[in-house]
């Protein structure tokens, strides 16, 4: 990689605009005078679906092609994936994480020796009207607080970028961009680290062959989609087993007291255990 040239990866799920971030930025950085590029990487094209994205930028013209393993700075879209996917993996020393999270950055896991900042895009999002509660729009609030986090590019850019390329609300989309880049939180390198939690790596097994897979989630893992989880109030629970009989993925159980209980390591959200519930006790909330 040339010495001026940056790279910066985006982790997001289907719906949260990660890509049209990505495409935003470089735009962005078009108008700054800069040479940019931008590129998804689409696994399961499905909402809630966990989504990457690139953007490099330079001040000439860039002949590399592939995705980007060791970034300069990783933005995250929805702090859920900070517990099911190794978003910072490669991250080169010195490098930026922005996560979308209440949290303060200190308590953001990243590796030693990186910067760290979070902005509530969530929240920013919903008070402009973009997107829902079970799925804010952040991709606009996320660019904001990235201008203001690295410097990549300025605020005027980033603007006027969202007002000419955002599909829809684009007065919106531009204030809450605005308000994001005075909303971030930021430490520097200096500031003791988060300990990672230790990661064991655990072999998938072969999918299965055919349109329609047979394995459950338990063997899967698909809970990384997650993105509303179902809470029950067992005040209201009559035990008639409905959630357990309808559960695709065999994400529930059950306590010494014959009460459903949600086994969240493989649960994904899909939300059928809280229509089937005959006294509608299983509500389904945004996680954070």
């Amino acid at each position: 990689m040339r010495p001026n040239m940056i790279e910066i990866r985006f982790h997001g799920r289907g719906g949260q605009g990660a890509v049209l971030a990505s495409e935003m930025l470089a735009q962005a950085a078009f108008l700054d005078g800069k040479v940019p590029q931008s590129f998804p990487f689409f696994g399961v094209e499905r909402r809630g679906a966990p989504v990457t994205a690139y953007a490099r930028i330079d001040d000439r013209p860039m002949s590399v092609r592939t995705s980007i393993t060791h970034p300069d700075i990783v933005v995250v879209l929805d702090p859920g994936l900070l517990r099911s996917t190794p978003v910072a993996d490669g991250l080169r020393p010195g490098g930026l994480v922005l996560v979308n999270s209440r949290r303060p950055p200190t308590e953001i896991d990243a590796p030693p020796g990186a910067r760290r900042a979070t902005v509530d895009a969530s929240r920013i999002a919903l008070a402009h009207g973009l997107g829902s509660a079970t799925m804010p729009v952040v991709n606009t609030v996320i660019l904001g607080a990235l201008a203001h986090a690295s410097g990549v590019v300025s605020l005027d850019s980033v603007a006027t970028a969202i007002e000419k390329y955002a599909p829809a609300k684009p007065r919106q989309n531009r204030d809450a961009a605005v308000e994001g880049y005075g909303a971030v939180r930021m430490i520097d390198a200096t500031s003791p680290p988060v300990p990672p939690k230790p990661r064991v790596p655990q072999p998938l097994p072969p999918l299965p062959e055919g349109p329609v897979a047979s394995m459950p989630t338990t063997v899967l893992h698909t809970s990384s989609w997650r993105t509303l989880t179902p809470r029950i109030h067992l005040e209201h629970c009559t035990k008639c087993n409905f959630c357990w009989k309808f559960c695709p993925d065999d994400a529930i159980g059950f306590d010494e007291k014959g009460f459903p209980v949600i086994r969240m390591d493989y649960c994904k959200g899909c939300g059928i255990c809280a229509e089937e519930c005959p006294p509608k006790t299983i509500e389904m909330v945004a996680e954070e």
